[in-house]
């Protein structure tokens, strides 16, 4: 690929490689996805993203999971996609506005390394419906909200998994029970990510996220953090803003309003370092 800057980028745990394609010359995204993220000392990378031009925004991100798979957006990815522009000098606006998945995102540099990026109102939001699971020995109907904020998220309270009692997230099987979940077949055909939280007060939540497209759980997850922020305002009565730590072990904040029962003005607010 010529003498474009590539570089790794941690999104509070999402690890990305970050390609300059702003002469828009690459087109065989799956190729160079699969391709990279198939080597060894790529086990860590959740995906690629693309940086291009575009004539709806300062910028474009073009996502794709480590599969190969696009077409959803990703929240730490946005904070990576201003970090990594503005660190090579691709762009010298600590305002300005972000093309993914067809919609435009406002984005602001806060500090060195914290970026908030203005996303639009959830499309759906689910608080409470039931799947017939089996993560142990015994089925039972397990209560679960959805969210699609630009990508699908199941959010899962770990209090509410009754066989087997689940008290802590390190308890919680999220590669095994995370895929249970995101291949049900009362999800299909999308299927969707998977959040197990537990709420740590009337403020704070901690999180574990298995992603689909990468397959397994992830140390992060923007539109995660967002779906589980909803979700823990709606039936747990937690607070805004909302501190969410992944198990990355690094805060992102969700901020939102409330009027009259739909969620508006939301905010991700997170850090974006190159690794």
């Amino acid at each position: 690929m010529d003498s474009r800057i590539i570089m790794k980028y941690t999104g509070a745990g999402n690890n990305f490689i970050m390609i300059n394609n702003l002469d828009l010359k690459i087109n065989n995204y799956n190729e160079i996805t699969t391709g990279l993220c198939s080597r060894k000392e790529n086990d860590e990378i959740d995906g690629v993203i693309f940086v291009e031009t575009t004539i709806n925004a300062d910028l474009k991100m073009n996502y794709f999971n480590r599969d190969g798979s696009g077409g959803s957006l990703c929240g730490n990815g946005l904070r990576c996609t201003i970090k990594y522009s503005l660190d090579n000098n691709l762009i010298k606006k600590e305002k300005l506005t972000v093309e993914a998945v067809n919609k435009i995102y406002k984005c602001e540099k806060i500090d060195e390394k914290n970026i908030k990026v203005e996303m639009p109102d959830p499309a759906v939001i689910n608080p409470s419906f039931e799947l017939k699971v089996n993560f142990d020995e015994w089925w039972e109907e397990l209560e679960c909200g959805y969210v699609d904020c630009g990508s699908p998220h199941l959010v899962v309270f770990i209090d509410d998994i009754q066989k087997p009692v689940i008290k802590e997230l390190s308890e919680v099987n999220v590669n095994e029970w995370g895929r249970n979940l995101r291949m049900h077949r009362d999800l299909m055909p999308e299927g969707a990510n998977v959040n197990f939280v537990k709420v740590i007060n009337d403020n704070e939540i901690h999180t574990r996220t298995f992603e689909r497209g990468v397959e397994r759980e992830t140390l992060s997850s923007g539109t995660g953090s967002i779906s589980s922020a909803i979700i823990s305002y709606i039936k747990r009565n937690v607070n805004t803003p909302v501190k969410i730590l992944p198990k990355y072990g690094e805060y992102i904040v969700i901020d939102f309003v409330d009027e009259d029962g739909k969620i508006k003005n939301l905010t991700i607010t997170g850090g974006a370092n190159r690794i």
